[in-house]
């Protein structure tokens, strides 16, 4: 289903968007929503490389020190 929606934008980017309709021989909004579209989907992209790193962040609070000590155990990294 569709939904009308009002917006502002720099004049520049509309003039881009209407040359490339013209272009393209499709109306403007079919432009728009291509362009949300695609960021979207480029979003949600970036946020799935992101992975588990920044969500875990600070979670456990370890001196610099400790963490050394622990990553030198032995039998740690050995096969």
């Amino acid at each position: 289903m569709k939904k009308k929606i009002g917006t502002v934008m720099e004049e520049r980017l509309l003039w881009e968007a209407k040359k490339v309709a013209l272009e393209k021989k499709e109306q403007l909004s079919r432009i728009f929503e291509e362009a949300v579209s695609e960021y979207l989907e480029k979003r949600k992209r970036e946020k799935s490389k992101k992975g588990i790193v920044p969500k875990t962040l600070g979670i456990i609070k370890l001196s610099p020190d400790k963490l050394k000590e622990i990553m030198n155990e032995p039998g740690i990294y050995e096969a």
